[in-house]
């Protein structure tokens, strides 16, 4: 073989394994790729609980029933509290609104002077960019707005944050959370 093959064939080879290793190293090294591939389901916190406290067969099922009962009572109280929650959140969005109508004359203001300087080219651009981010902006607060989510219970979006008022961290029915 000509000796120039065999140095070709040497630098291909180093290479594809120079690419292979990377690869390799960043599946494993790099937290989100194997939390999303390589994920392991966590134990429910009964499970949890059970292999921690060497729970017996008789044990579980109190164990379980104490926490639903738990979570009931929970809920039960958080839905005392909704029409406070619903009180605000309309409060709220009266204020922001009485705002955005006192801001509107400073907003046009703002718009009649950026089109005195921009060239019909660059407006017509910067209008598609605006009504696209006004878009976008209304889009995110109706996902957001957690007043037409205020009657729902735990899990749900609403007034009890992210944990849905479940309380303690919001772990119930799998282990506590990792700190």
């Amino acid at each position: 073989m000509p000796k120039r093959f065999h140095s070709s064939m040497i630098l291909a080879v180093v290479f594809v394994l120079g690419i292979l290793g990377g690869v390799a190293g960043m599946v494993w090294a790099w937290p989100g790729i194997r939390a999303r591939y390589f994920h392991h389901p966590r134990p429910t916190f009964t499970q949890f609980l059970q292999t921690s406290l060497n729970l017996t067969t008789a044990q579980v099922p109190e164990v379980q029933k104490i926490y639903k009962e738990t979570g009931d009572r929970s809920h039960t109280i958080h839905l005392q509290f909704v029409p406070d929650y619903t009180r605000v959140c309309e409060e709220y969005v009266q204020i922001r609104g009485k705002e955005r109508d006192a801001f509107a004359p400073v907003r046009q203001e703002e718009l009649d002077k950026m089109h005195q300087v921009l060239t019909p080219t660059q407006w017509a651009t910067f209008q598609k960019q605006r009504t696209a981010a006004l878009k976008a902006q209304t889009e995110r607060q109706q996902r957001q707005d957690s007043c037409q989510h205020a009657g729902q219970g735990p899990g749900g979006p609403g007034p009890g944050g992210p944990n849905g008022g479940r309380g303690r961290g919001g772990h119930r029915g799998g282990p506590p959370p990792s700190r």
